[in-house]
Parts: structure tokens; sequence; C-alpha cells
């Protein structure tokens, strides 16, 4: 019986310091998506800076759960909600200025993609990929 108890605690001991170290990790993942991300590449296709300098980037405030950015042209603001245990990511009403620029082309790459995104993967080396809901990857993002 004292054998039984002593097993018993044991694993109740292991399971506890499991579940501590899976939610900090689980917290750690999600702060792993704070920042501004530079978007390298929309649908296969790189996306580089465009003639007055402007780069197209997606910040992601996980304290506010907030989306800001710019698509190289106009300027990105919303929502976002994020499961790290699922690698699910959602961005509500996401809006942005109305400017005209030379290169709308890529505005609504990035535009489209956005649309699109239901899920990301933060590979080893720190960069990012959103993908849609059949994981295809349609954005790359590096952290600036």
């Amino acid at each position: 019986m004292k054998k039984s108890l002593i097993a018993l605690f044991m694993a109740g001991t292991l399971a506890g310091l499991s579940s501590c170290g899976t939610a900090r990790n689980a917290a750690g993942s999600i702060k792993a998506l704070d920042g501004e991300w530079k978007i390298t590449e929309v649908d296969g296709q790189g996306i580089s800076s465009t003639d007055n300098g402007s780069e197209a980037f997606i910040g992601l405030d996980v304290k506010e759960m907030r989306l800001y950015g710019s698509t190289s042209c106009n300027r990105l603001l919303g929502g976002f909600e994020a499961d790290t245990k699922k690698g699910t990511i959602s961005f509500g009403q996401t809006g942005s200025t109305r400017m005209m620029c030379p290169d709308m082309e890529t505005e609504r790459k990035v535009l489209d993609a956005i649309g699109k995104v239901t899920k990301y993967e933060i590979t080893p080396d720190g960069k990012m990929a959103f993908k849609s809901a059949d994981g295809t990857t349609v954005m790359k993002l590096e952290k600036k």
C-alpha cells in the first residue's frame, strides 16, 4: 500500500512539473510572434522595397493583440488572434489607408494573402510562414 501511494505521488508530481513546462513553452511561443516582420515573399514571389524605400512588413503586438504594418504603400491596422498550441492565427477586421502608389500590385498581393491566412509556423532559424487552410504557404516573413 505504501509503495502504491509513493508511486501515485511521484506520477502526480511528474505530471504537474511537465504541465508547468508546457504552459511556459506556450507562453514563450506567443512572445515569438511579437515584433515587426518584413514580408519577403507572397504566393511564391519575392517582395522587395519600393523606389521610395518603403518595405512591406507586418507588426504584431501580442500584448494588445494588434496588427500594424505596411503593404509597401499603405499602412495596415487591425487585430489578430493566435492559438500557439494549434499554430493558428486569424486577422480580424483589417484596415488600410488608401493612398495611390506606383506599385499597387505588391499591395494587392499582400492584402489578398492576409485574407487567406489561417496558420503560422516559425522555423528554427527564426523565420515565419503564414499558411492558408490547406497548408499552402501564402507569405514568408523574417524578423526585422
